[in-house]
């Protein structure tokens, strides 16, 4: 119990409040001391109720720092799931990435909105499962923002405001603007930042669309995920009497057929031949890169030349860089431990990025003082990486030259690794260029075009074995 000393000075009256703390595991002792000073005009028995009321919650509120300090404020059945899942998110912070920590932030605001309130002894199987089932039900707003070019350029000329003033003095994202002034998609934040720079609204400038959405599959398995593994801990500690949140109790939605989108022989011969004619060397040597080696979109961002390696005839793959939401692009090490890697490549690649080169290090020339130096493979106008959501208008942009629908960066990735597959590359080398942590990974992503590798095998087989007429 707190001790209250009163102490009458030339100041008036103040209140000496005393608490100690015990460590419960060393025994220790800890006196912690604060000053209250009752409000002009109190009487003396509104002092009096006030100061014990002051002492109650100090005393609170020194037991729980003690607890905190020692990581016990959260070891009690008693505790809400949101207050564990928030300290058990605290701990972790150190140890994943920022792009896994956002996405456990995400998942955890989710659960606290739902189910945050019950405490941990309150959890039951059917509680979770309900959460687990609103989640399968639950819709969101996904908003697509397009620029419409003559609306821009109109206003850019109505305000005197250049292209080059926007990149080179504002430092603003020059591929972000080039992809707005081609009527393609862009950020709702880009969107926001040039309307105010032009002094007008984002309507005005840019198409808005909104669509409501189901999550995906793979958003709703994370926040699944996250909770499993919070009440994984919160067992150990035995704060619940078991993990509720497993498959033991909980029953998840079926995982969908996983379609992949690659393209047949016929248009990735016609991309090819886009990419080889298309005028600008960038965009061609990253569309050719990212079909002929098949590695991720972050992974091109994250290439530097000091990682080509011309003498060799390799890449080696060391960074990835990825968009986390908050922070923009974050350079981090590559998805697993298999995908930092060196990946073979052909001599027509090789003499492509030979010649990239040298047009990338007179650029650089002469752009002098204008040019910031990032060592990055793939860069803005003045040479600051590329943004990952840029490298997706490039691949759109070869469709369009190869008069293909539109396909996504990752149906590069898909496509190599099939005509690999079909084309008899043994899976352990395939798997091994896609930076897959295991082989099983890539037969189950790419099982349809193993079946078919497969009954290739066996007409070969057959035709060996076959007798001559």
């Amino acid at each position: 119990m707190a001790t209250i000393v009163r102490r009458d000075n030339k100041s008036g009256v103040t209140y000496r409040i005393q608490v100690k703390t015990k460590d419960k595991g060393s025994g220790k002792i800890t006196v912690h001391s604060t000053t209250w000073k009752p409000a002009p005009g109190m009487t003396e028995k509104q002092i009096q109720r006030e100061v014990l009321v002051f002492a109650d919650k100090y005393e609170q509120q020194m037991q729980a720092a003690a607890l905190a300090a020692k990581g016990e404020a959260f070891m009690s059945a008693d505790t809400t799931l949101a207050e564990y899942a928030d300290r058990w998110l605290e701990r972790r912070k150190g140890e994943v990435s920022d792009t896994y920590y956002v996405n456990l932030q995400f998942a955890i605001d989710e659960i606290k909105e739902c189910i945050g309130g019950y405490t941990l002894r309150e959890l039951n199987p059917a509680i979770i499962q309900n959460f687990y089932d609103g989640l399968d039900r639950k819709e969101h707003t996904v908003v697509t923002v397009t620029g419409k070019p003559d609306a821009i350029r109109k206003r850019m000329k109505a305000t005197g405001k250049r292209l080059k003033y926007f990149r080179y003095d504002l430092k603003f994202n020059s591929n972000a603007l080039s992809t707005a002034m081609r009527g393609e998609a862009v950020s709702m934040g880009f969107a926001r930042e040039l309307a105010k720079e032009l002094d007008t609204t984002v309507e005005k400038l840019f198409k808005i669309k909104e669509e409501r959405k189901r999550y995906a599959y793979e958003t709703m398995s994370h926040r699944n995920r996250a909770l499993r593994v919070i009440l994984a801990t919160a067992k150990r500690q035995r704060l619940v009497p078991d993990n509720y949140a497993s498959a033991d109790y909980i029953t998840f939605p079926k995982k969908p057929p996983r379609e992949i989108d690659y393209m047949n022989d016929e248009d990735a011969k016609r991309f090819y031949a886009a990419a080889e004619k298309f005028p600008k060397i960038n965009i061609k040597t990253a569309v050719e890169l990212l079909l002929l080696t098949g590695i991720r979109r972050g992974e091109l961002c994250g290439l530097e030349w000091d990682d080509i390696d011309f003498e060799n005839e390799c890449i080696t793959i060391r960074r990835s860089v990825v968009v986390v939401k908050g922070k923009g692009p974050v350079t981090k090490d590559p998805k697993t431990t298999s995908s930092n890697r060196a990946i073979c490549v052909s001599d027509h690649l090789l003499k492509i990025l030979r010649e990239y080169k040298a047009w990338y290090d007179k650029y650089r020339e002469d752009m002098g003082d204008r040019w910031i130096e990032s060592k990055r493979l793939f860069v803005q106008t003045n040479g600051k990486p590329v943004h990952p959501s840029t490298v997706g208008s490039w691949v759109e942009r070869v469709c369009k030259a190869a008069n293909l629908p539109t396909r996504g960066v990752h149906s590069l990735r898909h496509t190599n690794i099939t005509m690999q597959i079909m084309a008899g590359v043994p899976i352990v080398t395939v798997s091994g260029r896609a930076g897959h942590a295991r082989t099983s990974t890539t037969t189950d992503i790419y099982c349809h075009f193993l079946k078919s590798s497969d009954k290739m095998a066996a007409k070969v087989l057959e035709s060996i074995f076959e007798p001559a007429e």
